[in-house]
């Protein structure tokens, strides 16, 4: 994914996100952090193998004060945080060799990226800029994902839905969704679809496979668009 070929603009919290992408896109995406004045923290997954040492990874690089706690909450309370940190405009996490992580702790890669983005929409809601980006060889493990390549924010090139899917509560997660308007046979076979890197949400591949859909959002799977809506 290269960010001057997408619409994903780096100063836009709206954009706010974690996004798979390719080895090769990395130096792009610092030399783009770099440009719209963020701060480019780096994390090295090579050889990582479980939660505590993702954990362990991340409280490193980003300098997490003595005395936090090594679990899920305790991570994503402090990407909520990030005080002690120095940066102006916003902040940009580069996880390299994400790949391998995903492949020997799918769980807990999942968790990771909900985390994430959970993270990313609590700074979007303060107008600040954050994004995850996992880089690995995405072409030689296709069940990781590919680049959230972003559908550019033509009119003319918004098709209309195939599907209206008209949600009854705040949410549905995205492979529940996709189980619901027959895309997919199960919950698990939706799990499935996610991986694979074939569903979009609101025009960026999406890995999470139990995202939060909500109302006005659109999901698209192999030129198939689904419009999500209030009763």
């Amino acid at each position: 994914m290269n960010p001057e070929e997408t619409s994903l603009d780096l100063a836009d919290p709206n954009c706010n996100g974690a996004y798979a992408v390719h080895a090769d896109d990395r130096q792009p995406l610092a030399a783009a952090a770099a440009e719209t004045g963020l701060r480019l923290v780096r994390i090295d997954l090579v050889d990582c193998d479980d939660k505590a040492g993702l954990l362990q990874r991340i409280g490193s690089a980003l300098e997490f004060p003595p005395g936090s706690g090594h679990n899920w909450d305790a991570l994503a309370d402090r990407l909520r945080d990030l005080g002690w940190l120095s940066f102006d405009a916003g902040i940009v996490l580069l996880f390299d060799h994400a790949d391998h992580f995903h492949i020997v702790a799918e769980d807990d890669h999942d968790v990771l990226l909900d985390v994430l983005g959970d993270a990313a929409a609590a700074w979007a809601a303060r107008g600040t800029p954050f994004f995850a980006f996992l880089a690995g060889e995405l072409d030689e493990e296709p069940a990781v994902g590919h680049a959230p390549d972003t559908i550019a924010a033509d009119a003319d090139a918004h098709p209309a839905p195939d599907i209206v899917f008209v949600i009854e509560g705040e949410h549905v997660e995205l492979n529940q969704l996709l189980k619901l308007v027959g895309l997919a046979d199960s919950g698990g076979a939706g799990k499935a679809l996610v991986a694979s890197g074939a569903v979009f949400v609101d025009g960026a591949r999406e890995l999470r496979k139990t995202c939060k859909i909500r109302a006005g959002q659109r999901v698209s799977v192999d030129g198939i668009h689904i419009d999500v809506q209030l009763e």
